[in-house]
């Protein structure tokens, strides 16, 4: 296993940024599970509200939610975020076959924080803050602790079969498309990424693969191993063992989100992809993968970086 420890932070970036806006609060620990979720996701609402308004987004971006059924008859919600100028044209640019790329994406908050409206910011951003026309897809995948782990794998998964079928409904090109995420959110968008390469490579019965194209991934920190599964954790220099106290994710909120994940999580390979075999990575589409030099999931978004750049 490889040392990062030379990634270990703060940058003078970060501290003048700090400086600027102050420490990013972390969630409040000392109160119940959900009453700790529910404060912490109408925080990140309203923080997400502020942006769209102070950045004007709501003149350059138009969103509407859809529906998704997933495996287990029941339905969530996937936010479409698209330039306005062309919200009323989806149907004609599908006909034309002018669909635009999508964006599929899923957030962060250790698969226990976070919603749609938490993500309205980050989203419509990407859309409006764009040098050309795409669409972005929010999901709103299923939150512990009422649905432990695999339900958000699932959902991920469910919802990239309902694009294959449905992304010309909202004027996108399911041929063009790009997964990603932060954190927990940026495990889930690996994870599928590798599941659908998989299955293309199979290409038979069941396994075979939803029809879309993922051209690329973006994984922002991403949450690609258990702790208990994670064997970078045991090297003194691990980001594990330097970052214990790190601002945003100390190990005391990672235990948390770990623990709610369940029993599943800690064996399942679809949770720990950056242990995926390097047989099954190879030819999988351009990464992004960006990381943090005080994150306690550093190092293995960088094993998991340099995996992929081995096996490209």
């Amino acid at each position: 296993m490889g040392n990062y420890s030379d990634y270990q932070g703060p940058v003078a970036e970060w501290e003048d940024f700090i400086k600027s806006t102050g420490e990013v609060p972390a969630p409040p620990l000392h109160l119940p599970i959900l009453e700790m979720r529910s404060l912490t996701n109408a925080g990140r609402t309203v923080a997400a509200q502020e942006q769209v308004k102070a950045l004007g987004l709501k003149e350059k971006v138009a969103w509407q939610d859809y529906s998704i059924l997933t495996r287990d008859s029941q339905n969530i919600t996937a936010r479409v975020y698209k330039p306005k100028v062309l919200a009323t044209n989806a149907s004609s640019s599908a006909t034309s076959g002018t669909g635009l790329p999508i964006y599929l994406y899923f957030h962060g908050g250790g698969h226990l924080l976070g919603n749609v409206d938490s993500e309205d910011g980050t989203c419509s951003r990407l859309v409006g803050d764009s040098s050309f026309p795409l669409v972005v897809v929010n999901v709103n995948y299923r939150h512990t602790p009422e649905f432990p782990w695999p339900t958000q794998f699932n959902d991920a998964w469910d919802s990239l079969v309902w694009l294959s079928t449905h992304a010309t409904d909202f004027g996108g090109d399911p041929s063009k498309v790009v997964v990603g995420g932060v954190s927990a959110g940026g495990g889930l968008a690996a994870s599928i990424a590798v599941h659908h390469h998989r299955q293309r490579l199979l290409q038979s019965g069941q396994a075979a693969a939803p029809a879309v194209t993922i051209l690329g991934q973006v994984l922002a920190s991403p949450w690609l191993l258990h702790p208990s599964a994670n064997p970078l954790a045991r090297e003194a220099l691990s980001s594990f063992n330097q970052n214990q106290n790190a601002p945003v994710l100390p190990w005391s909120i990672l235990k948390v989100f770990a623990d709610l994940l369940g029993p599943e999580a800690v064996s399942d390979p679809s949770f720990n992809v950056a242990l995926t075999d390097d047989t099954v990575i190879q030819g999988l589409p351009k990464t992004s993968c960006l990381v943090a030099g005080q994150d306690l999931l550093r190092d293995e978004g960088l094993y998991y970086a340099e995996k992929l750049k081995k096996n490209e």
